[in-house]
């Protein structure tokens, strides 16, 4: 088999160049790009707390946007096609392509609420559970450094696939994290996977973590800016980060290790058997401090005289409480950005009372019916996603960073495991024999199969979710395993028994084949202008799966594939 890196991947390459749908532009619609007065600024407590907590009436949403955009002097983009639009919901709902045989029939359906029937089925999928649950726990690892609690991630995907599966709110999942209690070992499927979210510190300095991510996951707040000084640029005082870690004071963990063989085989939460305090460092001589305790972030305190299982109970009504509407307005301001592209207030998890949001009153709005419905997931997600203003085609601004306010979609990566697994629906599966990654004995979530091709191809493309999608950017790295990597390429190659090698086989024409391979990488059909480059390459080549495997390597390699958009 040649090369890929030379005759082919340069003739693949000055392709991908001339145009073949590998521009962000390719994938967008035309239209002028948001003007630069950005209707943002903070969102004040008495329109939070005066926010309407009844359900939101069909075509809500959409009206509250077009309000503001016409008084920015914005026209929205156009709606997606039904091409568009069933890749974008399979991808936002389950991180995996739809098949051609989806593409098709969703097309071919006439029938007015197609959309919703499609919203519905996709949100009682088992796939739903698994691809936000590899969200969540990509959100709560992103910045941890101990490869040991890393290491329950994969109990905290299992535990939080059912937790999903069985629409469970958003507040008795926050509770059930905060509150967590026992032992979780690094095997476990998922029964005591809750464990992760404190579980994953350990350390001097795990309290402060645990109440910086706390503030981070939950609230939507970056506190730990205060933990050596006043917040330079919010009113979050030092005495108030380190009030919150108070919460955690009597938190430990320890690792578990097995009687017979004496490994560590997982993680322990633990409560220390004398009343320890945390200390507020001083600021002249850190060895020095003063006693603090607890308090919410509102000025509220549970009492002194509480152990480490009560004040954590303290905490978690303090942050799910119905007043505290950060805790509604966190979820949906990141659910909102991982949808459209962008959100009310960017990056994700940085909010506050003095930091400027995109359109506060349909913010507001939205986290009232979210507070008002119990934090009913499912019933924020169908919201989103039957509006106009999800459904609309994605466009671009004149630079990276700029907002759309949400007159479009905003292209974003895809993340990991959604581009693994649209890699394995276009080319079959991929890794060690059998099918499956290598698996290292100990290991989950980020670090699954991490050395098979599976796992290094996870940990090269992972990023932080809560980054704003133009601070993510590809590497060297990752380019040169999806140009080059032996099997990818082998999987690539047209075979008798791999994907291509079948299309090709039950295609004679060229323009058939040619039809079947778009839909199955990008899930659409080609453009006329595609279809002739093609075409033409494919007489230019004069070897018929040659030329197939070019244009395939192609169309993997371009940004649409690797973007939702």
């Amino acid at each position: 088999m040649r090369s890929w890196i030379t005759r082919g991947g340069l003739t693949a390459l000055a392709l991908l160049a001339a145009g073949w749908g590998v521009s962000p532009q390719a994938a967008c619609a035309a239209g002028p790009a948001a003007a630069k007065d950005f209707r943002s600024a903070p969102i004040k407590t008495s329109e939070w707390q005066n926010a309407s907590t009844r359900p939101l009436e069909t075509g809500e949403i959409d009206r509250l946007i077009v309000k503001e955009l016409q008084v920015s002097g914005i026209r929205p983009a156009g709606r997606t096609t039904d091409e568009q639009f069933v890749r974008r919901i399979h991808l936002d709902l389950t991180g995996k392509l739809p098949l051609p045989a989806d593409v098709t029939e969703f097309v071919a359906d006439t029938s007015p609420n197609k959309r919703a029937k499609l919203i519905d089925r996709l949100l009682d999928s088992d796939e739903y559970a698994a691809h936000w649950a590899h969200y969540w726990r990509d959100v709560m690892s992103a910045r941890l450094t101990d490869f040991r609690g890393r290491a329950l991630s994969r109990s905290f995907e299992g535990w939080m696939i059912e937790q999903l599966k069985k629409n469970r709110s958003w507040d008795k999942i926050a509770r059930d994290l905060l509150t967590a209690e026992g032992e979780c070992r690094f095997d476990d499927t998922g029964k005591t996977g809750n464990i992760f979210f404190l579980g994953a510190h350990s350390g001097a300095d795990a309290p402060s973590e645990m109440a910086a991510e706390t503030s981070r996951v939950f609230l939507g707040i970056q506190i730990n800016c205060a933990q050596c000084h006043d917040h330079p640029y919010d009113q979050w005082k030092r005495a108030q980060f380190h009030e919150l870690v108070a919460y955690f004071a009597r938190t430990g963990n320890r690792l578990v290790r097995d009687t017979e063989s004496n490994r560590f085989v997982g993680i322990a939460l633990t409560s220390p058997p004398f009343r320890r305090e945390h200390r507020m460092p001083s600021k002249d001589d850190p060895r020095t401090g003063t006693v603090v305790h607890p308090k919410f972030l509102d000025g509220t305190s549970p009492g002194r005289a509480l152990g480490d299982r009560q004040r954590r109970n303290s905490l978690a009504n303090a942050v799910t409480g119905k007043s505290n509407y950060w805790f509604s307005g966190a979820f949906v301001n990141r659910t909102w950005g991982e949808l459209m592209g962008q959100s009310f207030y960017q990056p994700v998890d940085d909010m506050g009372p003095q930091k400027e949001a995109m359109f506060g009153p349909v913010l507001t709005r939205l986290a009232g019916s979210f507070r008002g419905t119990d934090h009913d997931i499912k019933a924020l997600f169908r919201a989103v996603l039957n509006s106009e203003t999800y459904q609309r085609q994605t466009r671009l601004g004149e630079s990276a960073g700029e907002h759309l306010q949400f007159a479009a979609l905003y292209p974003t990566r895809l993340r990991a495991d959604a581009l693994w697994d649209s890699l394995t629906t276009v080319l079959g599966r991929m890794g060690a024999p059998g099918g499956g990654p290598a698996r290292r004995p100990g290991a989950g979530g980020p670090f699954a199969g991490r050395f098979g091709l599976e796992g290094q191809f996870k940990e090269e493309f992972r990023f932080d979710p809560s980054l704003k999608p133009e601070d993510v950017e590809g590497s060297i790295a990752q380019a040169l395993i999806l140009m080059n990597n032996p099997q990818i390429n082998q999987r690539i190659a047209a075979t008798g028994n791999n994907v291509l090698g079948r299309i090709l086989s039950a295609h004679a024409s060229d323009e058939e084949a040619l039809h079947m391979v778009y839909l199955r990488a990008l899930a659409r059909k080609p453009t006329d202008r595609e279809k002739q480059k093609c075409l033409s390459y494919i007489k230019k080549i004069g070897k018929r799966t040659e030329a197939f495997e070019d244009i395939l390597w192609a169309l993997i390699n371009s940004t649409e594939f690797q973007t939702k958009r």
